[in-house]
């Protein structure tokens, strides 16, 4: 859900890393995690890596949920995905317990769409801003510029149709869906806040943190306080909780970096992203992305 570009790195080039020692890894191309739920930020294409060094654990917990890459990697009877945007965990839910009426509703505003391209998306984009249906957010995601998660000062999703884009198929769809419904049997979707959503871990489970970085305004969460999450990432390391944050980094010559409290974490990895996707819907200059990713073991 971060800001910048996804980040990504081969697991096999991780050196032994000292108590807070910094590695810089590679781009590399998409992982195997099916792209459902276009989102901002979404690690899709590194989630399968970020699994693989995940700790051995008993309940996964995904607090800032997005595009939920990594819970497709981790998902098992008992994880948690959680958000504090209702239509997203809304939406979630659909995929786990509604498949094929998710399916038939994107079916139908796919062929509305190819009908009256680009007037249908605007149809949709108001409704939605009425009525929160998760449906909708659904369609909105897969047909708006590069999947931006974007919203006004008054909370009303305000991006635009992409020109080049008419969606997924529905056949290529249904097939994504039902990849994704079979990996959320069991898991446990909440919309709340994600100081609510970890305050049950405990020791043997397993935290992933991908919230918006500091500064942020223009997400449903609203400016993110971060000396809140750093009182609450060292609430896990007193509980024992292992967890993981991708959070801060640079674009081009621009340090997005958070000054995390090192007595927080063990240590960090700095990782090659790729170019940033917003520059170029933003007509900005291609510059090349980092990010961070913090560790507590």
């Amino acid at each position: 859900m971060g800001s910048l570009a996804p980040l990504l790195f081969p697991v096999s080039d991780l050196p032994a890393d000292s108590r807070r020692g910094r590695s810089r890894e590679h781009h590399a191309p998409h992982g195997e995690v099916p792209s459902l739920l276009k989102w901002t930020g979404s690690k899709r294409s590194q989630a399968e890596r970020i699994a693989s060094i995940a700790p051995e654990h008993d309940r996964y917990f995904e607090p800032f949920l997005g595009g939920g890459a990594l819970l497709f990697c981790l998902a098992r009877p008992g994880a948690q995905g959680s958000d504090i945007y209702a239509p997203l965990v809304a939406f979630w839910k659909l995929v786990r317990d509604e498949p094929e009426h998710l399916i038939q509703d994107y079916t139908t505003q796919w062929k509305a769409l190819q009908d009256d391209l680009p007037g249908y998306f605007y149809v949709v984009r108001e409704r939605f801003n009425n009525t929160q249906k998760p449906e909708d957010l659904n369609f909105l995601m897969r047909t708006c510029v590069n999947g931006i998660v974007r919203f006004s000062k008054s909370g009303q999703f305000n991006n635009s149709f992409h020109l080049s884009r008419r969606g997924m198929i529905p056949k290529r769809f249904r097939q994504v869906v039902m990849e994704w419904t079979a990996r959320l049997r069991g898991v446990d979707f909440r919309a709340c806040d994600y100081a609510e959503a970890i305050a049950h871990a405990r020791q043997g489970d397993f935290v992933y943190l991908d919230p918006p970085y500091s500064g942020n305004r223009q997400r449903y969460i609203g400016d993110l306080n971060v000396e809140r999450l750093y009182e609450h990432l060292e609430n896990l390391n007193r509980r024992r909780v292992k967890w993981a944050l991708s959070f801060d980094g640079n674009r081009g010559d621009r340090d997005y970096k958070a000054d995390v409290p090192i007595a927080v974490y063990k240590r960090v990895i700095s990782l090659d992203s790729g170019y940033s996707a917003v520059a170029k819907v933003l007509n900005g200059p291609i510059e090349q992305v980092t990010e961070s990713l913090y560790l507590n073991y």
